[in-house]
């Protein structure tokens, strides 16, 4: 039972601190919505009038996701966001980089060129294996998240 609670417990830290993540990354990106709208512009995929309203809705998703793993609510749809929302930074930001496009990223409110490419990559793959972590805890029943047992034994009466 120990090592049960021991689990619980880095796993509320996991979800607290990537939580904290994801909100002061909205915040600080709310600011700074043009720079991320600049970036979906560089990674050539979609037409760049709706790159600012990728935009808003990727810092939108941010705060809700962000919100919902602070407070506890929504837990699995909260984690099953920020692993779709990982990914698809992750395969934009790989396939710029196959294709050998300038890149910057707009990180916690500082935008930055990128100059360690495998470095950034291994941080990002690190954040989607984290999040998967929390969604592998959020679809584990409640039971086995607080450390408890049913007893299914027959009682004989």
């Amino acid at each position: 039972m120990p090592r049960d609670r021991y689990i619980d417990l880095l796993l509320s830290l996991l979800r607290l601190g990537l939580g904290l993540f994801f909100l002061t990354t909205a915040v600080l990106k709310i600011d700074q919505l043009g720079d991320t709208a600049e970036f979906l512009t560089r990674s050539r995929l979609l037409p760049a009038c709706v790159s600012l309203p990728l935009a808003c809705i990727g810092v939108a998703m941010e705060l809700v996701v962000a919100l919902c793993l602070l407070l506890r609510r929504s837990y699995r749809g909260a984690s099953l966001w920020a692993v779709v929302m990982c990914a698809v930074y992750l395969l934009l930001y790989a396939q710029a980089w196959a294709r050998g496009l300038d890149l910057s990223c707009n990180c916690l409110g500082s935008a930055h060129e990128i100059v360690n490419y495998p470095l950034d990559t291994g941080l990002r793959l690190l954040l989607l294996a984290a999040v998967t972590l929390l969604l592998w805890d959020a679809r584990r029943p409640r039971a086995a998240r607080r450390g408890q047992r049913f007893d299914f034994s027959q009682t004989d009466e």
